[in-house]
């Protein structure tokens, strides 16, 4: 073994900053047990939401209140159905559902059970709502209905408060015609013109979890019930709708991801050191930077934010590729170049340059109004960090086998191999106009804002809650209008007189279902209407229907008496209703103004270019679109990051001109011209710009700059030219006359060449196992990404022999 130099140490060199380094790595152990351990009053969350990622939004304060109604994060809606309309089939469907509601019962509230019941209203509102069905009935017609209420069985023989049937009606009005109560279950049926769903409905199970959507033990509790039920009842058809699946899904993916990617990553690093230093037992200290930096950024963001997103770890899980470049550029100078303390100083300054580099990368993430990202920006910032530390501070102890630095070792012979690269002067004129091309090809860049790069969702469970709001014409709330009036009789007219426009979009197929308070409450006019027929009716026909019944004239006082204290029922009243609780999303409670919501579900784009035109020229309306909202903030957060990749270029160059002058080009070459190719690739397959293609080229600019400076600090040398072949520059053919061989110097800078670029190489290829890896993940945002930096990475390695030459 190859011990390390007893020269003076000074700087960082001294043990005290090596103990320091250790003590801060036991106190961020503490700091992480402390999150993790279950009994800890400080235990951390996992974050699974999307919606994390998002900055806050622009919106009006009505806005605000009015998407604070529809929070309903834990509510979850599962129909249960038979794959066909047999009994058998009907049995089993009734079983499943019976058997999952208990497996719920722990875990959350059934509120679908009352749902039915809940619709009956108070006494004193039912004259005022009379139901459609009953509005063209004659005088013959409401007496035969009072009969058919006294006497048929099961018919409702409340002579006094409602002798004519006007709840039963009203309650039937209010229930979707598909939904009905069938052996104590809600039984929703499907349409009968769609072929592939069971012709005899769904078991309707609808609950609110207890806990919270994004707890990963209500999660997995959920995902145990319904695969529990799936097991014992195989051949039952699940559409499952609510905020909790696609949480628990996402969850369920970062997890594995973290676990493919990260330990894909590791595995292909391995793979390179061992087949570049062949010394197996040294590689697990040569791992010590990356578990260090894993460990000094994981809790220390985890304490700053409060809670740690399952995508910072499924992003931090490729730090593995970039925290071992500071340990490759280590070993290969130290196998290669020089030994001991002291010929490693010229090292140091260029592995500085690296890290600052890369952390400009890293910070200028942290600098976007994205939660999410800011996050991982620290994390990888700090792990970056901590990996520089430890391998400043303690790699350079560790002894050398005697064989790595042979002059016929792997290591050695793939450095020569690697420098024989040197490009002549028709690759030159090849990636000039390979550039110039690329350039001209940026005329056509589009960019992509699309909020489906956010949502890591399957298809499958995109299309079961698509399904499930359909059956129950549910809105998605991502689209609503504001509808303000200056009192409750005129927002209703206003909200009566909308429906011809929303119905003339439905027929044009721009609008599909909608939510609104003119569909469960008439106007109070009209409710000031039906309470005059209904008194009147009370008058002169209840009478005449207790003779046909042969019952005491002397109910009609007691009748008449309570339709006299009966009153119109106002928005504000009804949404406090049990039967309309579910409309309180639809109503802003206010002082000064009374307020509605309409609420749509699928809206093509024409039709909300017209709710938007519709909104525009009465100021009593507001339409928001939050689809739109947010495709406008993706694409502002974007511009800004092309912004901020152009201020950092700019800055880094004015810093590197200050430290290599003329040979700034060679430390420019390879980052610079990576972006260029990157983006040309992107344009020519077709791929608009997102926000998350930028964060990849940020990544390609941080390991690009720190490739390009070891390229200007140890650019290739005469020897390396030498016998380099027909790829260098000059041939050696027309060297004959030149001087002799370089003395002791120049062979030393040029073994330091040769071990800088052989670092340079494992770096970039961990850097695309790392990152690469990425544009093989499910989850859109983290494949663009990837994606960006497989296509950058690649350029740039290639762009390394030029920038040297």
């Amino acid at each position: 073994m190859t011990s390390p130099s007893h020269e003076p140490r000074k700087g960082l060199d001294r043990a005290i900053w090596r103990w320091l380094w250790a003590a801060a790595l036991l106190l961020c152990a503490l700091l992480l047990a402390a999150k993790i351990v279950p009994q800890s009053p400080w235990r951390g969350a996992i974050d699974t939401r999307i919606t994390a990622m998002l900055p806050e939004q622009e919106r009006s304060p009505l806005a605000a209140r009015a998407e604070s109604l529809d929070d309903t994060a834990n509510r979850l809606v599962i129909l249960v159905g038979s794959r066909d309309a047999s009994a058998a089939a009907r049995k089993q469907r009734d079983a499943a559902a019976q058997a999952l509601r208990q497996a719920l019962a722990p875990i959350a509230r059934l509120d679908d059970g009352k749902s039915l019941e809940s619709l009956r209203l108070p006494a004193e509102v039912q004259p005022a709502l009379i139901a459609p069905s009953l509005a063209g009935l004659s005088d013959d017609d409401w007496q035969a209905r009072a009969l058919r209420q006294l006497f048929q069985p099961g018919g409702q023989r409340d002579l006094i408060r409602d002798p004519f049937g006007l709840a039963g009606a009203w309650q039937s009005w209010l229930t979707p015609a598909n939904l009905s109560l069938s052996g104590g279950q809600l039984l929703l049926r499907a349409p009968t013109s769609s072929a592939d769903q069971p012709g005899n409905g769904y078991r309707l199970i609808s609950a609110t979890l207890t806990g919270s959507a994004y707890a990963m033990s209500d999660q997995q509790a959920l995902e145990q019930a319904v695969n529990g039920v799936k097991a014992v009842y195989p051949n039952i058809r699940l559409l499952r709708s609510g905020l909790v699946f696609h949480a628990s899904n996402g969850a369920q993916q970062a997890k594995q991801e973290m676990s493919t990617i990260g330990l894909g990553s590791l595995i292909g690093v391995l793979l390179l050191l061992w087949a570049v230093f062949r010394t197996p037992r040294r590689l697990p200290m040569l791992l010590v930077p990356v578990a260090t930096g894993v460990l000094f950024a994981l809790p220390l963001t985890w304490w700053a934010f409060g809670s740690l997103h399952v995508l910072t770890l499924a992003f931090g899980a490729s730090l593995i590729g970039i925290s071992i470049d500071y340990v490759l550029h280590l070993e290969c100078m130290r196998r290669l170049a020089t030994h001991g303390r002291g010929g490693l100083a010229a090292l140091w300054p260029g592995l500085t340059l690296g890290l600052c580099s890369s952390l400009a990368a890293y910070l200028a993430i942290t600098l976007t109004p994205m939660p999410g990202l800011r996050q991982m920006g620290m994390f990888a910032a700090l792990g970056l960090i901590g990996a520089w530390l430890s391998v400043r501070l303690w790699l350079p102890q560790l002894p050398l086998p005697a064989q790595a630095t042979r002059e016929d070792s792997p290591a050695a012979r793939a450095a020569h191999w690697l420098a024989r690269a040197i490009p002549g002067k028709r690759s030159w004129r090849a990636l000039g106009l390979l550039l110039l091309a690329a350039l001209a090809s940026l005329y056509g860049l589009r960019s992509d804002d699309r909020l489906t790069q956010l949502n890591p969702s399957p298809a499958s469970l995109i299309n079961e809650q698509r399904e499930v709001q359909r059956l129950l014409a549910e809105p998605d709330g991502l689209r609503y209008l504001i509808v303000q009036a200056e009192t409750d009789a005129a927002l209703l007219t206003r909200l009566h007189a909308l429906e011809d426009t929303f119905q003339q979009l439905n027929a044009r197929q721009q609008l599909g279902h909608w939510a609104s308070l003119a569909q469960q409450l008439p106007t109070l006019e009209q409710q000031q209407a039906n309470l005059g027929a209904m008194r009147e009716r009370t008058r002169t026909l209840l009478p005449q229907v207790l003779s046909t019944a042969g019952l005491p004239l002397e109910l009609v006082a007691r009748a008449e008496q309570a339709i006299a204290d009966a009153h119109p029922l106002r928005p504000a009243d009804w949404v406090a209703l049990p039967a309309g609780e579910m409309s309180q999303r639809l109503w802003l409670d206010s002082r000064s103004a009374a307020i509605g919501i309409v609420r749509f579900g699928d809206v093509t784009a024409e039709g909300s270019a017209a709710l938007a035109r519709l909104a525009a020229d009465d100021d009593s309306l507001e339409y928001v679109d939050q689809v739109a909202r947010l495709s406008t903030t993706l694409g502002r957060i974007r511009s800004e990051m092309a912004w901020l990749v152009g201020g950092a270029v700019v800055l880094i160059s004015l810093l590197l001109a200050l430290r290599y002058r003329r040979s700034t080009w060679r430390a420019l070459l390879p980052p610079l011209g990576g972006l260029v190719l990157t983006l040309a690739a992107l344009t020519l397959a077709g791929v608009g710009l997102n926000l998350f293609h930028l964060l990849g080229l940020l990544l390609v600019l941080g390991i690009g700059l720190d490739a390009g400076i070891f390229c200007a600090e140890h650019p290739a040398r005469s020897a390396e030219k030498s016998s380099a072949g027909i790829f260098c520059a000059e041939h050696p053919a027309r060297r004959s006359l030149s001087a002799p061989a370089s003395d002791a110097a120049q062979t030393s800078a040029s073994r330091a060449s040769q071990a800088s670029l052989l670092a340079i190489s494992l770096s970039c290829a961990s850097s695309l196992l790392a990152f690469g890896l990425l544009s093989f993940s499910q989850t859109p945002a983290l494949a663009a990404l990837g994606l960006a930096c497989l296509l950058g990475l690649s350029a740039t390695w290639c762009l390394v022999p030029f920038a040297r030459s």
